[in-house]
């Protein structure tokens, strides 16, 4: 059977006790976070982080980048 490209969602899993939070805009209804990077390597595939930082910086690189002013934007792109 060949192979078919087929478009899916890489996901990642981020553990709560990974992330830190480092600064709030509560203005902007915005939190900047630290992830703890071998709390991602021990919960996913390194195959997968790969895809998802490569895409995420050609993305970045041609803006198409998208930012959110609550959290309930913000999951349902992720759940798009």
């Amino acid at each position: 059977m060949p192979t078919q490209n087929q478009p899916h969602s890489a996901m990642i899993k981020i553990p709560l006790a990974a992330l830190r939070c480092i600064l709030s805009y509560p203005k902007d209804n915005k939190v900047i976070c630290e992830i703890d990077t071998s709390s991602l390597k021990s919960e996913n595939s390194p195959e997968t982080l790969d895809e998802i930082i490569n895409d995420a910086r050609i993305e970045y690189a041609l803006g198409k980048n998208k930012s959110f002013t609550n959290a309930s934007d913000l999951i349902a792109e992720l759940r798009s």
